[in-house]
C-alpha cells in the first residue's frame, strides 16, 4: 500500500502526518465500494456484491466470494489510473485487469508501476546515490523499491489501527491525516468512516481551506479533532505530493506550524 507516513519530533513536539492511509479493515471495505460506486465505477450489481461478501472481509487478504466480487469490479474499471481516477491511466500496465494476475495483496491494491519504474530509473542514478550517500558498499545488485521475497510471502495485516490511534491521540501525539480525493485504492470515503469510528470530540467543523497563492482556489477540506486534523486534498490522487505539489507543500507547511489551515486571505 502506498501511502505516506511522516513523523517528528520537534523540541518535544510529537506530531505525525498519515496520507491515504489503511486503517481499519471493516471501514476500509465499506468506504472504498461506496467510492467506486458513488463515482460510477463499478455496476449496482457489483456494488451489492461487495456489501454483501467484502465488509467483513480482511482488505488485503480477500476470499472466495469477496475475491470474486472484487476481480469483477476491477474488471468494471477498465483503463483508469486507480490512483487518481481523473489522471491518464499508466502506461506500464494500462489497466487494474493486469494486477488480476498479481498475488494477494497486490492483486487488488497493488502498486503504481509507472511512479515504481521512474523511481528505480532514478535511484539507481550515481549521482543521486553520492548524495543520499547511499550504496557505499557497491552492492552488486541494483537498487530495488519492494524485496521480491517480501512481496511473494508478505501475509500480515492487523485487522484495525483504530486502538493505536486511540493510544496516540491520549499520549498528546498530534496527528494529520490527509486524503487526495480522486484516490481510488484509499479513498476519502474510507477514511473518514475510520475516522468516524474514533468519535473524537469536533473542535472546528468542516470548512474549505484556501490556496492563498493561487487566488484563493479551494484547495480541499477539513475538519479539526481533538487530537487529530483530516484534510482532503482537491484533485490529488494516492501520493499527493505528486498530483498536487502546491498544495501537498502548503499542508506540510501548516502542520509544522501547527497552525489550522485556512478558511480565507486573512486568517
Amino acid at each position: 500500500m502506498n501511502q505516506s507516513i511522516i513523523a517528528f519530533n520537534f523540541f518535544g513536539d510529537n506530531c505525525g502526518q498519515l496520507g491515504n492511509p489503511l486503517i481499519d479493515d471493516y471501514y476500509d471495505n465499506i468506504g472504498t465500494h461506496e467510492y467506486w460506486w458513488n463515482h460510477g465505477l463499478i455496476s449496482d450489481s457489483t456494488y451489492k456484491d461487495l456489501q454483501k461478501f467484502c465488509s467483513n472481509d480482511t482488505f488485503l487478504f480477500p476470499k472466495n466470494e469477496c475475491n470474486s466480487a472484487l476481480s469483477t469490479a476491477y474488471m468494471e474499471f477498465e483503463s483508469i489510473n486507480p490512483y487518481s481516477i481523473y489522471s491518464n491511466p499508466c502506461n506500464q500496465t494500462g489497466t487494474l485487469k493486469h494486477n488480476l494476475q498479481l498475488s494477494l495483496p497486490w492483486k487488488f491494491r497493488g502498486v503504481d508501476e509507472c511512479i515504481v519504474r521512474y523511481t528505480k530509473i532514478y535511484m539507481n542514478r550515481l549521482d543521486v546515490q553520492k548524495a543520499l550517500h547511499a550504496d557505499t558498499s557497491h552492492i552488486s545488485h541494483p537498487w530495488a523499491p519492494c524485496s521480491s521475497a517480501i512481496r511473494s510471502n508478505y501475509s500480515h495485516s492487523p485487522i484495525s489501527m483504530l486502538p493505536i490511534f486511540k493510544e496516540l491521540i491520549a499520549a498528546g501525539i498530534r496527528i494529520w491525516v490527509y486524503s487526495g480525493d480522486t484516490d481510488a485504492i484509499l479513498p476519502l470515503t474510507a477514511t473518514r468512516y475510520s475516522i468516524g469510528a474514533l468519535k473524537l470530540k469536533t473542535d472546528i467543523e468542516w470548512y474549505a481551506w484556501i490556496d492563498r497563492s493561487n487566488n484563493a482556489k479551494v484547495g480541499g477540506w477539513t475538519q479539526v479533532y481533538k487530537g487529530l486534523t483530516y484534510v482532503t486534498v482537491r484533485g490529488a490522487g494516492h501520493e499527493v505530493p505528486l498530483t498536487q505539489p502546491r498544495l501537498a507543500l502548503l499542508l506540510f507547511n501548516y502542520f509544522l506550524k501547527n497552525q489550522s489551515l485556512p478558511q480565507s486571505l486573512v486568517d
